[in-house]
């Protein structure tokens, strides 16, 4: 039986940083709300966005509320923030590997139980010990705490033979940061290579942000052409990324031209390739970059080009293709002409 996972998750941050908002969060059974402290940078935010010094540490804390008759469980869980896929910064556990420029883990910066126990109809507070490193920075950590009942996995759901489990958690934003000195951030191109996604053949470009700062507002133009076949061409633009402090990512670009009418896509071919790749970012009325965004022009603060080739091998390319279940699959003849080939050798 095929089972789908439904992750419901509420991500407290705010767009004017890229980030997403809201007071607190809560379900039939408890709430989560965050106790803004006074050095937060902006009390308007429902988040943790605090300025400490080097080496000093403080207490913050989270209301929780128990608004069962039963006895719950929290499980408190600690992330650095990273960037997926898609452009978008996540607070939240994930299986994203911590990029290699990433200096301070907010998970070791930060000490709380990895359980709480609520009794039935209360209220209590829950204390997360921050400590700032004692190097003196510019810039931000990042990071979230995710709060989850104990035993969601339980409760199932089965209709028309698909069994549904819900699991419900909360993600608060944490940024820590020394002083409000803005910082400049910088992106670089790692690797450009073949792969999937979904089953589904894409060319991944590797991009890093190896600053302690977010990149807002990001819009991505992309274009791979085949040097050695010129009549391959693929694009792709995204004006509405974003990349978290010290994080990489992979930019997947499709290269799967699916026919909506047959629902086959061109095979990946091997050859030399050229990525040309523009990322402007950070929109500013008085940037001196332009880019069009949605048939307008809009401006940016920051510009950056990147111009490389790289290559497919057969190995690569056929690997790819006969995995990818819309790619029309050539038929091999071998084995065809060699019982032909056979039945020739018996008949004369």
């Amino acid at each position: 039986m095929k089972k789908l996972q439904l992750f419901l998750s509420a991500i407290f941050l705010t767009l004017s940083f890229g980030l997403a908002q809201t007071g607190y969060a809560r379900t039939d059974d408890y709430t989560v709300k965050p106790i803004i402290p006074e050095n937060q940078s902006n009390k308007d935010l429902g988040y943790f966005d605090i300025l400490l010094g080097a080496d000093k540490e403080q207490t913050l804390q989270v209301e929780l509320s128990n608004n069962t008759e039963q006895e719950i469980k929290i499980d408190v869980t600690l992330s650095s923030a990273v960037t997926n896929m898609t452009g978008l910064v996540v607070y939240e556990p994930t299986e994203i590997v911590a990029d290699s420029s990433l200096k301070y883990n907010l998970k070791d910066y930060v000490n709380t139980p990895k359980v709480v126990t609520l009794p039935p109809l209360t209220r209590q507070k829950l204390d997360l010990k921050v400590k700032m490193p004692n190097e003196a920075f510019d810039g931000q950590i990042a990071g979230g705490i995710t709060f989850s009942k104990e035993g969601q996995n339980d409760k199932e759901e089965d209709s028309e033979g698909i069994t549904v489990k819900n699991t419900y958690s909360y993600t608060i934003a944490l940024l820590m940061r020394q002083n409000d000195n803005e910082v400049s951030p910088d992106l670089k191109l790692k690797t450009v290579s073949p792969s999937q996604i979904n089953g589904r053949n894409v060319i991944n470009v590797n991009l890093q942000n190896p600053t302690m700062t977010y990149i807002n507002t990001m819009n991505v133009k992309a274009t791979i052409s085949g040097i050695s076949n010129t009549d391959i061409k693929y694009t792709y633009s995204n004006s509405m990324m974003q990349m978290a402090p010290n994080t990489s990512f992979d930019l997947p670009i499709p290269t799967s031209n699916q026919s909506a009418a047959t629902r086959v896509s061109e095979p990946l071919k091997p050859g030399k390739y050229r990525l040309q790749l523009v990322v402007n970012a950070r929109t500013d009325n008085q940037g001196k970059y332009e880019a069009q965004v949605d048939n307008k022009t809009a401006r940016y603060k920051y510009q950056w080009t990147f111009d490389q080739e790289f290559t497919i091998s057969d190995n690569q390319a056929q690997k790819l293709n006969d995995s990818d279940p819309t790619v029309k699959k050539e038929k091999d003849w071998t084995w065809r002409l060699f019982v032909i080939g056979i039945l020739l050798l018996v008949l004369f």
